[in-house]
């Protein structure tokens, strides 16, 4: 057996399992040993045979905790949620009362968008064992995901003391204090994580990253071309560097130097193994080229990220961008077939993940191209139901009331949106 633990350690699984092997035909009624081949097949992703090794644990003692964890484990592996949760349970019943086993009942219920019940699980792991980074962190994105930064910054000050050495508290709690503005205090959180990983360039980058929050564009270049000079530099930092140059020279209104630098965050992406496709860097150029009025890159680019694949903001934009940028090279049939189907795929998106809420606004937007205004203005009332809080639920609706002629409706709506932090207007002119 201790020989089997060291080729484990090795991950030399199936050696290890011969070994277990031996050990078995020694003594059969060692409930470690099934354990031990278990977690060596599930780590092999043989999961039937992990499972029949587990089971073999039980019929020695139906009731040692660890066994229901690890056959609970398999069960969510295999995609049965609910069996494994009654097995997570039994091994609670049992006695086992890991760290391990609510963090896994978390990421479980986070992957089911139950943030709640995820934040529970995970609290529930951080008393058993405190010192568990990777819990704290998983606890923090949430907060952070629901707009709960209060929470979030206490969970990170938590996470610090706790753990002092870990680069994400740090980071995570300097991005929260920009969101609410607090800029001193985020200096502040990088001047110490800078004297901790001295080395380290992604707090530099963020310490640009602050400059261009306070709007000081100029003094973020020039603290990014130090950084290129002092620091040596992965490819995920030279990508970082890329992309905060491109939101200097946006803000400089400096559109060439913004597409040069998303030009070259593409190509640093197509230098990882495997190579990847920037669909952010790709979706930023698109806008670019619209505001350019180079349609033809327009196109290109919403092709290019739709090919991609990916389920997220991004592709969704894409499905309206194509179009759009047909009808400006003037094919307008064409383009007027893609927002019709535009539409029914911003419905399909929307009946299977109805928060999503881009996929109305997108849908709005497409529906507008197509003239089927009063249809755009239900969408758009809805959205401003669900989501009065969203500047840009009132900027879509006070577009449709504009295209209608309801300019007075139109006018309330605007300034909601901009009572909200919204911009008076966001969409282009519809051609009449």
């Amino acid at each position: 057996m201790l020989q089997a633990d060291a080729l484990m350690g090795q991950e030399k699984y199936e050696q290890a399992i011969s070994y277990l092997e031996k050990a078995e035909g020694i003594e059969r009624f060692n409930i470690d040993i099934y354990l031990s081949k278990g977690v060596a097949y599930a780590n092999m992703d043989d999961l039937e045979n992990a499972k029949k090794e587990f089971e073999k644990a039980l019929k020695i003692n139906k009731k040692e905790g660890i066994v229901y964890f690890h056959l609970g484990n398999i069960e969510m592996l295999q995609g049965n949620k609910a069996k494994g949760i009654e097995l997570y349970n039994n091994a609670i019943a049992y006695g086992f009362d890991d760290a391990q086993i609510y963090f896994s009942l978390g990421l479980m219920y986070e992957e089911e968008n139950n943030d709640d019940l995820a934040i529970r699980n995970y609290s529930k792991a951080i008393l058993r064992d405190p010192n568990r980074a990777d819990i704290r962190i998983r606890k923090v994105r949430i907060f952070i995901k629901n707009q709960k930064l209060q929470e979030a910054l206490q969970a990170l000050d938590e996470l610090i003391l706790s753990n002092p050495d870990v680069f994400e508290g740090y980071h995570l709690k300097y991005l929260v204090l920009v969101s609410l503005e607090k800029y001193d205090e985020a200096e502040h959180v990088l001047n110490d994580a800078i004297e901790l990983f001295p080395k380290d360039p992604a707090f530099a980058i963020d310490k640009a990253s602050l400059l261009i929050s306070k709007k000081e564009y100029h003094e973020a270049l020039a603290e990014i071309n130090n950084i290129e000079r002092e620091y040596v530099l992965e490819l995920d930092d030279k990508h970082s560097i890329e992309m905060e140059k491109s939101r200097a020279y946006a803000f400089l209104e400096d559109m060439e130097g913004t597409i040069s630098s998303l030009l070259e965050a593409k190509e640093i992406a197509l230098q990882y193994e495997p190579p990847r496709m920037d669909i952010e860097a790709t979706y930023l150029l698109m806008n670019c080229y619209l505001n350019n009025e180079n349609y033809e890159k327009v196109l290109e680019y919403a092709l290019e990220i739709k090919k991609a694949k990916e389920e997220n903001y991004y592709s969704l934009a894409a499905y309206y961008y194509e179009p759009l940028a047909l009808k400006f090279l003037g094919k307008i049939d064409e383009a007027d077939e893609l927002f019709k189907k535009a539409v029914e795929y911003y419905r399909s998106v929307s009946l299977t993940s109805p928060g999503l809420i881009d996929s109305y606004a997108f849908r709005i937007m497409a529906l507008r191209e197509l003239k089927d205004y009063e249809k755009a203005l239900e969408l758009a009332e809805y959205l401003v139901n669900v989501r009065d809080d969203l500047a840009e639920s009132h900027t879509l609706k006070a577009t449709i009331l504009e295209d209608l002629g309801r300019k007075e409706e139109a006018k309330i709506e605007r300034a909601k949106a901009l009572e909200l932090g919204g911009m008076v207007s966001e969409l282009p002119a519809n051609n009449q």
